[in-house]
């Protein structure tokens, strides 16, 4: 039984095992990173199919950091690198420790960088030796007799296995926050109105829509927001309130990239959208009579009328929709169309209707007032917008009744050879059942308009006609709220994996040995330089030749003190 837990042991120890788990967990990531992880189901099944869909849910990819196969990877792979450091690293130490000068014949044969001197059998070994360590500044030395040979053990940066130490050490580390992180940690949503507070904060895990309530409450105090010219938000600025126990604790400002930190939660600003604004509408009837009715709702809410069945569900309200009014092959032209409410109309009979509603009519680049409009989409999706002009200026209630004067004279109109000259007859006469005999200056821009009326209206077949007619917008705030308990012993282990491979890579383990040994006939001195290093063989070997040369230089000094004397 020892014997095979010793053998898993060392199974797990293995570089092959470390090198596979982590491929494997990078591809994971990958797979995490690519895809957008818990976002809404719907989304996915839109984006997949039903097939796809349900292969990626079953094997979890939509919440792939919290399935059990990739904690399963990430804890075997800790496992691997807390046995692989486990075995190693009383031996790494040992070998840093102990620097033998030995050096056997027989391997000394094998070292690619050796060099040979012969000098004179009377050279003093002392003073080759001083050569040597003056060349070698900053370098440690350790000198041993063995029989009739001296050698000189130099190294540098024989700390080098600290890097590859450092390293596995700073991966587990990094991958031990990540499990606390995953344990531990939470990262939701939560939605502030203006001049309202929440403490809870939604997130999906899985499939499913979690919730989790904070120790303190987020009250926001106000919300700004500014645009570019195209319609995309510039900026947007929230100012916030932390209630702990019901007491004002803090107060800031945060924007984009600029979290605010209490209580080791960071809170982010997010987005932004409309947080329950006022609508007002007036309901113009289509029955031939002149009724307008005025109902107030809010976004989010629906509105229904008792006696027709007709209800309003309010889904959206912008007070700015900036559109490129530029033509093909033309330079962008943008232009703010106003106010903007979005609404899906139900009612007994009717089609289900998405409407996109405009509250100031459109106005042409010659100036020239178009009339009210709307963008209507059968199919519920806002790709699908048609935009459908309504002719009438519902902002100038005048219009509205030209309009029906105008419907009641064409209804009383009975040659059908004259057509023509009748209509403009009657329009004459709505003209003076509406103003008397005081036209007002646009009554020639009205009259376009309210022909076109007169040949859409008639169209729809709603029992009432919704315009927008006034707003009370209140924002609300996009937080996310993050808890990372793992982040800083991330930061920690990827210090510490950057001083590893540091050491790795800029200090490698250089050692040289200077072999002295009498020639067999007494007459030379033979000099052995042998050298050997971790990595970066090519920058060593210019090293090696530049002290070969050096020591060259220096021996043959000695040769000619001793001539000398």
């Amino acid at each position: 039984m020892t014997d095979l837990l010793k053998s898993i042991w060392l199974r797990l120890g293995s570089m092959t095992l470390a090198v596979i788990l982590l491929v494997v967990l990078s591809l994971a990531s990958v797979i995490g990173t690519v895809l957008l992880q818990n976002q809404n189901q719907g989304d996915y099944l839109q984006q997949f199919g039903p097939l796809w869909y349900w292969v990626f849910r079953s094997l979890g990819l939509f919440d792939m950091y919290h399935t059990w196969w990739f904690l399963t990877i990430l804890g075997f792979l800790m496992l691997s690198l807390t046995a692989c450091l486990w075995r190693n690293v009383p031996r790494m130490l040992k070998e840093m420790r102990s620097r033998n000068a030995l050096l056997a014949e027989k391997s000394l044969k094998r070292f690619q960088f050796k060099h040979d001197w012969q000098l004179p059998g009377k050279t003093d070994t002392a003073s080759v030796a001083t050569v040597f360590r003056e060349r070698l500044d900053g370098w440690e030395f350790r000198q041993i007799e063995d029989g009739e040979r001296t050698i000189i053990r130099a190294d540098k940066g024989r700390w080098n296995k600290w890097g590859y130490i450092l390293t596995h050490a700073a991966i587990l580390i990094i991958l031990i926050g990540g499990w606390i992180s995953v344990h531990y940690g939470f990262r939701g949503d939560m939605a502030v109105p203006e001049g309202g507070k929440e403490s809870e904060i939604s997130f999906l895990k899985g499939t499913e829509t979690e919730y989790l309530k904070m120790p303190f409450e987020v009250r926001c105090n106000s919300f700004f927001i500014d645009f570019y010219p195209t319609g995309a938000p510039k900026e947007f600025r929230s100012n916030l309130t932390i209630i702990d126990h019901g007491k004002e604790v803090l107060t800031s400002d945060i924007i984009v990239n600029e979290p605010l930190y209490y209580k080791g939660v960071r809170i982010y600003q997010a987005s932004f959208g409309d947080g329950g604004s006022e609508i007002t509408f007036k309901l113009f009837h289509m029955d031939g009579s002149k009724k307008i009715d005025t109902v107030k709702t809010h976004v989010y809410q629906t509105w229904k009328d008792d006696k027709t069945g007709i209800s309003i569900k309010v889904t959206d309200f912008k007070p700015y929709n900036v559109e490129n009014m530029a033509g093909p092959d033309e330079p962008n032209k943008w232009q703010d169309l106003g106010p903007a409410v979005e609404f899906e109309m139900r009612g007994p009979g009717l089609k289900p209707v998405k409407i996109k509603l405009f509250q100031n009519p459109f106005i042409d680049a010659d100036g020239v007032n178009q009339g009210s409009f709307m963008s209507i989409s059968l199919t519920g999706n806002a790709a699908d917008y048609k935009p459908i002009a309504l002719g009438l200026d519902f902002t100038n209630p005048v219009e509205w009744e030209l309009f029906h004067a105008f419907m009641k004279r064409l209804s009383e109109i009975r040659d059908d050879k004259q057509r023509q000259q009748a209509n403009l007859q009657a329009f004459k006469q709505a003209m003076q059942d509406v103003f008397g005999d005081k036209r007002p200056e646009n009554f020639q821009e009205m009259a376009m308009r309210t022909l076109q009326a007169v040949s859409m209206l008639p169209q729809l077949t709603w029992p009432m006609l919704p315009v927008l007619d006034d707003f009370d917008q209140v924002y609300y705030t996009g937080l996310q709220l993050a808890r990372d308990p793992g982040m800083n012993v991330v930061w920690f282990g990827s210090a510490l994996l950057v001083i590893g491979l540091c050491i790795m890579f800029y200090m490698p383990h250089r050692k040289l040995w200077l072999i002295m040994r009498p020639a067999e006939s007494g007459k030379t001195l033979h000099v052995t330089l042998a050298g050997m290093v971790t990595r970066n063989q090519m920058t060593f070997a210019r090293t090696f030749n530049d002290l070969f040369t050096e020591l060259g230089q220096g021996f043959a000094g000695i040769d000619n003190k001793g001539s000398d004397a």
